[in-house]
């Protein structure tokens, strides 16, 4: 078997048609679909049994609902292939995606392949990514380009990876920003990357479902969180400084991707709800923060929306040292 590919679903029933036709007309010989039902509770079942009474390369798995990283897992278990890739219920690929990143992890014996994406708003490309064609990288200078932000992100869907990564990885349960938590794990077992500048992959922006149009809570703090653990992990397994030091930095941008996120909800929330938000936002925040970070983060990133987010962290922060050290570069 050539490529697995993996599908969670969870009341996509509106996207969920397109999704599997999309798949099921891969150009790719040896292909699995490996559809896991989520406990939808909609009409999803239906669509599925549709597809997979008519395509016997369709696995299906119904289980209780355990969230995205429980039912990749589940997935995973069942998974045949050579490569592992995976389809979020409410996107769709290009019909040659799967062919040529095959081809290409082939061709170049490759563990990871990584395509563009298109970021699709009811039909129109709203993309604003800055991906670019590396040709073939080793480990440590795909995580430099992975760590910069700016090249590509840690979205799972984008990729297929050698099934022998997964060997001693899975994705967290309970948490949230799972493809972060995990994507350098994958890239830390990993020795050959490729890149296809092309836009396979096409992610619906258009879904009320998405994480990214939900009211903030605080299970929004895993991303700080799983930061925190990246810089952990590249200090434990004695990476160079210059690896260590971006996983500082992408911590900060984590921060105010954070902060981002809780004062675009703003809007949705009263005043004395907000300001609650705020408070255990900050506390958790300043727990664990990392100075250095902050100015590497500071140099690269000169923005008026930074400077308003350290305002604030300057002002509910309890720590001396911080607070002087924000009033320095503000």
């Amino acid at each position: 078997m050539n490529v697995s590919v993996i599908v969670p679903v969870y009341k996509t029933e509106n996207y969920l048609e397109k999704c599997i036709h999309s798949i099921v007309n891969q150009n790719l010989d040896n292909i699995e679909i490996i559809i896991v039902n989520d406990g939808s509770p909609d009409n999803s079942e239906n669509i599925i049994h549709k597809f997979s009474s008519k395509y016997s390369n369709i696995i299906y798995i119904k289980k209780e609902n355990g969230g995205l990283s429980s039912a990749r897992n589940m997935g995973l278990k069942y998974a045949k292939g050579e490569f592992i890739g995976f389809v979020d219920s409410d996107d769709y690929i290009d019909i040659n995606m799967y062919s040529k990143m095959f081809n290409k992890a082939v061709k170049d014996n490759s563990d990871i392949v990584i395509c563009d994406m298109k970021y699709d708003l009811k039909g129109k490309d709203i993309s604003n990514n800055k991906f670019e064609d590396f040709g073939i990288l080793d480990r440590n200078e795909t995580l430099l380009r992975y760590l910069n932000h700016t090249y590509f992100r840690s979205h799972a869907q984008n990729k297929i990876y050698k099934k022998e990564l997964f060997n001693e990885v899975n994705f967290p349960e309970g948490k949230l920003f799972e493809d972060m938590a995990t994507f350098y794990k994958l890239l830390h077992r990993s020795n050959r990357v490729s890149f296809i500048n092309e836009k396979l992959y096409y992610y619906n922006q258009g879904n009320e479902e998405s994480i990214t149009k939900k009211k903030f809570n605080l299970k929004n703090l895993d991303l700080i969180y799983n930061s925190a653990d990246m810089i952990d992990f590249f200090k434990e397994n004695n990476y160079k400084s210059e690896i260590i030091n971006g996983s500082i930095e992408l911590y900060f941008f984590s921060v105010k991707t954070l902060l981002d996120m809780l004062y675009s909800s703003k809007k949705n929330m009263e005043n004395l709800e907000f300001n609650n938000m705020k408070k255990q936002v900050f506390k958790e925040i300043n727990k664990d923060i990392y100075i250095e970070g902050l100015t590497l983060f500071y140099k690269n990133n000169r923005c008026n929306l930074l400077k308003y987010h350290l305002y604030n962290l300057n002002y509910i922060s309890k720590f001396y040292y911080l607070k002087t050290f924000v009033k320095s570069i503000i």
